[in-house]
């Protein structure tokens, strides 16, 4: 068996035109009774969350792109995934990733200082394999499942490259690199059918391989939560969920999680190089803790989903909401579908970022509010 997910784009996103064909999924598979490989390019989801996806550890996103459909900022990997199932009610899974893929960071649609400049990671320098394993046990109306990640962590980290502090005739200049660094990731997760109610549980840890408090561009330990109900009420299709995280090395972060710009170097040309160049790494050290949210030891988030499920309706309306507690974040989603005829669908929606000053979502609000409208057709 053969699959392939072959798109072509056309249209306006943040003020540019778009025109060009994508290639999305790309793979070919081998089964027998009781086995499956697959190889290509391939979207692999572990979680069965809808807003805290603690265990999808394999796929990078681009949450840049523009879409109705989120599962269309996935980005696919080069890997091998062999599947066997001993019994109905087990299912074994592995899947190798020869070659690092990172994440598309939101920094490309920041106002960042015009003294900074960040390159891209160098993919030829990241060759060793990131795996994984997961193993799922089916039963009537209850599913669990425990995964585990070796490798790459799919959204890297801004390392300090060089820095220039400049004179009385010249700025200074900071640039920085997309550095990936790797992780291990241990998760487990359930999901039980009580009557009318699908409740879902999933718990995460996450060590970083390398030294945190050396390394400005890794990410802190964490331990991760999540709990979410799903229950009809009618037509009314409602989801209710929670997250939660704690740092198990927690250390306040060195200054405001903010990039350096030129005010920041009105004493440092005072300072010998390499004390300047450490001050400097520990300021784009907590700007790496605000993007992964690990500027507190605990840190709450919510989300809510509400949602028409009618059969057969002409409209379909529905809303997102992401509410990040901790960092007093939210992200607001209201689509409307029209379905006028079979295998045709209009979509119409919003995407409306908001937070607190000099939160990550006040950095890229202005970019990413948006509303959209897309024609899909299906055959």
């Amino acid at each position: 068996k053969a699959f392939a997910d072959l798109r072509y784009r056309y249209g306006s996103e943040y003020g540019s035109t778009v025109n060009k064909p994508s290639l999305r999924e790309a793979w070919a598979a081998w089964y027998t009774p009781y086995t499956e490989l697959r190889a290509g390019k391939q979207i692999i989801k572990w979680s069965r969350m809808d807003f805290f996806r603690l265990q999808d550890a394999v796929n990078p996103r681009n949450d840049l792109f523009r879409s109705f459909d989120q599962a269309d900022r996935d980005l696919g990997n080069i890997s091998l995934d062999f599947n066997i199932n001993p019994s109905e009610n087990i299912s074994l899974q592995a899947v190798i990733i020869p070659r690092f893929r990172a994440s598309v960071l939101y920094t490309g649609f920041m106002d960042l200082p015009g003294i900074i400049e960040i390159n891209n990671y160098n993919a030829a320098s990241y060759k060793s394999a990131s795996y994984g394993l997961r193993a799922e046990f089916f039963l009537r109306n209850f599913n669990a499942d425990i995964s585990y990640f070796d490798g790459f962590n799919p959204l890297p980290g801004l390392g300090l490259d060089t820095l220039i502090t400049g004179s009385q005739n010249s700025t200074p200049t900071v640039v920085l690199e997309e550095n990936p660094f790797k992780i291990r990731t241990l998760g487990a997760g359930m999901e039980v059918i009580l009557g009318k109610n699908i409740l879902r549980t999933e718990v995460s840890w996450t060590d970083p391989d390398g030294d945190h408090r050396q390394n400005e561009y890794v990410m802190l330990p964490e331990i991760r939560w999540a709990a979410g109900l799903e229950r009809s009420f009618g037509d009314l299709q409602v989801l209710l969920e929670y997250s939660g995280k704690y740092l198990n090395d927690f250390f306040e972060a060195a200054f405001d999680p903010v990039l350096p710009d030129e005010s920041s170097f009105s004493e440092l040309g005072q300072l010998p190089p390499e004390q300047a160049f450490n001050y400097t790494r520990l300021q784009v050290g907590s700007f790496n803790r605000l993007y992964n949210y690990q500027m507190d030891e605990y840190s709450h988030y919510a989300g809510l989903s509400l949602s028409s499920t009618r059969a057969l309706a002409l409209i379909k309306p529905s809303v997102n909401i992401l509410y990040n507690i901790s960092a007093g974040e939210y992200l607001l989603n209201p689509v409307l579908e029209i379905n006028p005829a079979d295998n045709l669908e209009i979509i119409a929606g919003a995407e409306i970022y908001g937070g607190r000053d000099n939160s990550l979502f006040d950095m890229i609000n202005e970019r990413l509010n948006s509303f959209y409208a897309g024609l899909r057709i299906d055959f």
